[in-house]
């Protein structure tokens, strides 16, 4: 059964519905935040579609490499792409002014 979670990514509230564990989402969702955070302090960029799309580029790395070296723990990566991927469907679709 879906359940709505709610969580903050770059000070946007989402309610993303999901069958997953809430806590596994929330965790997505800080992982996601976390990166978007160390990019925005970085300074070099400052457009949040850009760095949503630099953490959606930057797991989708992650995720070919942990397929080739280990495919058990692919089924992890993959889930917490398709919540970073989500999310940022999320925010594409909010007005950032």
């Amino acid at each position: 059964m879906s359940k709505a979670v709610e969580v903050m990514l770059a000070g946007i509230k989402l309610n993303i519905h999901t069958d997953d564990d809430p806590e596994h989402v929330k965790r997505a969702a800080a992982m996601v935040q976390k990166q978007f955070n160390e990019l925005k302090s970085s300074g070099t960029i400052i457009d949040t579609s850009k760095i949503m799309a630099l953490i959606a580029l930057n797991l989708a790395d992650e995720l070919l490499n942990l397929k080739a070296s280990n495919p058990v723990a692919m089924a992890s990566v993959i889930s917490s792409l398709d919540q970073a991927i989500a999310q940022a469907e999320g925010l594409a679709n909010v007005s950032l002014r």
